[in-house]
């Protein structure tokens, strides 16, 4: 299954004969529809609303974005969720949504320490703070020291990259700039599964909602971003494959280049591919349900030991 990402000026974007076909004046290409699980198309491309039609008809999402690390304005089918599970969404009490939340922040500080063991890191984050956590803030408060502890050892395993901290808005070094895309890429597939689920993804349990702010699909991507988005980068990094000029640097930001963001897209697509993740992440949506109701919330580990 596979993510297919747009982003060269005037390409044009057809649905015909089964297939997504991508045509410019320097190539063609082409992929079964039933291999294609999104269309993001990031920039200035041309595609008609038939097409737009047919894909959303198919369940394919279609995300339009101004920047490849920007939130997406996205096409979907017809909404199928039901009013049942949005009320039970709206009006799950607050010790539950805690619950949830606690559950959620305590698998990502585990599985951040998975992907450092894995990379032969020795940290140990705090995580028994956030096990005893009561109230939300104080949560939160030891999800960003653990964030912090996990950014300073992911920073000893990159020298040489200029990385010292998660900064972004904008992003003052390349690996700032992958991880905000790989971000951005896994925060669609979340969206894909609140959307199937019915589910308002603004009314989150940790992240507080604002504005668009999609808190709840923040939430939900806790437990997989380490191993999904920040395994991916630092091996592309670490192995050579994502190089320096992959990236676009000004006075004011670094971008990953379109060169970088296919090579990035294709190794997400091939992890979420061999990990599951698109069925991992309608469950972990489904357990997050549960939990409002009262259930214990299971929370996503990777598939393979470190």
């Amino acid at each position: 299954m596979t993510s297919v990402l747009v982003q060269t000026p005037g390409v044009q974007i057809s649905a015909r004969a089964g297939k997504l076909v991508l045509e410019s004046r320097e190539a063609r290409r082409e992929w079964p529809l039933g291999h294609v699980t999104e269309l993001i198309v990031v920039g200035h491309a041309r595609i008609s609303t038939a097409t737009i039609l047919d894909l959303a008809g198919r369940g394919v999402p279609v995300h339009f974005q101004a920047r490849a690390d920007q939130l997406p304005v996205s096409v979907w089918d017809a909404w199928n969720g039901s009013l049942d599970a949005l009320r039970r969404q709206f009006s799950a009490p607050e010790a539950h949504r805690l619950a949830a939340a606690r559950a959620l922040v305590v698998a990502k500080i585990g599985n951040s320490e998975w992907v450092l063991r894995r990379l032969g890191h020795p940290a140990r984050l705090s995580l028994d703070a956030a096990q005893q956590s009561t109230d939300a803030d104080t949560l939160r408060g030891h999800e960003g020291f653990a964030a912090r502890q996990y950014f300073a050892a992911l920073a000893e395993l990159l020298p040489g990259w200029e990385f010292q901290a998660r900064l972004y808005r904008p992003a003052p070094d390349p690996v700032n700039a992958a991880l905000s895309f790989a971000y951005t890429f896994l925060l669609r597939h979340t969206l894909s599964a609140l959307h199937h689920a019915g589910l308002h993804a603004g009314l989150g349990t940790l992240h507080v909602p604002h504005g668009r702010r999609p808190a709840l699909a923040l939430d939900l991507m806790e437990p997989f971003r380490a191993p999904v988005c920040d395994l991916t980068v630092l091996g592309l990094l670490r192995s050579g494959q994502l190089p320096r000029d992959g990236f676009e640097v000004s006075a004011e930001e670094v971008r990953l280049g379109q060169a970088g963001c296919l090579t990035v897209t294709a190794a997400l697509n091939d992890r979420i591919h061999r990990w599951g993740i698109g069925v991992a992440l309608r469950r972990q949506v489904g357990a997050v349900q549960a939990a409002g109701q009262g259930d214990a919330c299971a929370c996503w580990q990777p598939p393979v030991r470190p």
